[in-house]
Parts: C-alpha cells; structure tokens; sequence
C-alpha cells in the first residue's frame, strides 16, 4: 500500500525519538533503505514492521500511518509493546515521553533512580511540566518505612533507602514547588508505574531482581480500559494513604 506524500509524522516522532534511519533500520530487522522509502516515499510497512517501528518510537501506529490499530474485538488495543526489560527502553525514549506531556505526569515507584541518569534535570523538567499547567503527581518508597526495607532485603541488600533519599535530594527544588505533589507511602510495590497523559509504562517487579532487569508494559488508554484500570485504581489507593512531602530533608531530619 502506497501513499502520495512523504510521512513527516514518521519523520518528525524519530527526530524527537533521536533515532536515525539506520538505527530504526537495525531494530526493526530491516534495510535502511526501506526505512527511506517509508519516509521519503510514502510507503506502510506490514503489520509486524509498523508495531516494531511504533515500539521503538513509543508510539501507537494510528499515530504514524492511517491504520487501523485496534484489537480483533473491534475495541482499540491497549498494549504498545513490552520490552524485555526497563533497560531495553531507550533514553531518548523517555526523554521524549516527558517532552509530550500535556495534561497529567504520574509515577508510582520505591526510588526510580534510573529517571534523574536518562540525560534530563529531572526537578527542572517537573518543574516545567507545572508551569505548562501539567498535573504532577509523585509517589516515592519512605525511606524509613518497612516497605523499602523489605524490598531492599529481597533485591540482596541493594541500599534502596540511600537511593530513596538520593532522588529525594535531586527533586528538592520540584519538591519545594507548591505545584508539585510528592507524596512517600510505605506500601508494597508490585510494579512501578509512570504515566505520561494516555501512556502508561508499567515495570513489573520481580522477587529478588531489580526492577530495571524485569519486563515493561507499555500501554495506551483511558483510566477506565481494561488493562490500565487496576494500577491507575492502585495509584489511587496508596495515594489517598501517603504522607505529602513539601520539603526535603523533612524538618525533623534537619
């Protein structure tokens, strides 16, 4: 199936991806080439090409072609794609997912550590994600609490409170924000979560392994479908039990 024109959707999603021809050629399993000729000549790949593609650019395929991505029982399909682990998804990736954000940031996690090394001043970001009238909201592990230090147990002695606090130190200034909610729970994690608007990534936790080493979901949609609706629910529960946090360090650890 051809199209007239060139695809500047395509185009534009790996600008912003930073991910170049021969890069996408080589993680699609394709000649660069056919890579050009989807831009340049106008081209829709197969199926199984368009949602590696949509995959490594962290998007859904209706937003690079004019397809129809929908499941077989005609409701539209949640699941983007799952990495074999958090570490498969790019920097630029997630530097992207925050850029896009329009309406809502939420993260659900004990430390997510990984976040302020992903190339980006994690506070300055939040920060301009608020003053784009973007709702933030944030929950990170108590670092005193049992829950941390249970899953630090599991993961092997690993110093999750030190990571804790060592986030809480570079968010500081976003902490500070009356525009930002940070709040810390003290609950069991069984898979960190981090919405940007509709996308939801959800890294599963497993006994014993760290959480970059496990499986992410990627998936698109409302609060009510299907697949999104238990872990936006369980976002909402822990939420309603957190203490807010508006300062770091706390007053009494001054």
């Amino acid at each position: 199936m051809e199209e007239s024109t060139r695809n500047d959707r395509l185009a534009t999603a790996m600008r912003q991806a930073g991910i170049s021809q021969t890069r996408l050629a080589a993680v699609v399993g394709v000649d660069p080439k056919t890579v050009e000729r989807w831009i340049n000549g106008g081209r829709t790949p197969h199926r199984r090409h368009r949602d590696a593609v949509a995959a490594a650019l962290v998007r859904a395929p209706s937003t690079l072609w004019d397809v129809d991505d929908r499941g077989p029982d005609g409701t539209p399909n949640e699941v983007v794609t799952i990495h074999p682990s958090r570490r498969h998804l790019s920097h630029a990736a997630w530097q992207a997912l925050m850029a896009g954000v329009t309406q809502r940031f939420e993260l659900h996690a004990f430390a997510a550590t990984f976040l302020p090394d992903q190339a980006m001043d994690l506070a300055a970001e939040l920060i301009g994600l608020a003053d784009r009238d973007v709702k933030v909201r944030m929950l990170l592990g108590d670092p005193q609490g049992a829950a941390v230090a249970k899953r630090d147990a599991e993961e092997g002695g690993m110093g999750l409170a030190g990571r804790v606090m060592l986030v809480l130190g570079y968010l500081s200034r976003a902490i500070a924000d009356p525009r930002i909610d940070v709040r810390l729970h003290d609950e069991t994690l069984y898979a960190s979560t981090f919405r940007f608007d509709d996308d939801l990534l959800v890294n599963l936790h497993v006994w014993g392994s760290p959480a970059g080493s496990n499986p992410l979901l990627h998936l698109r949609g409302p609060d009510n479908a299907p697949l999104i609706r238990p872990y936006q629910q369980g976002f909402e529960r822990v939420w309603d039990t957190a203490r807010p946090l508006t300062t770091w360090p706390r007053p009494e650890e001054n």
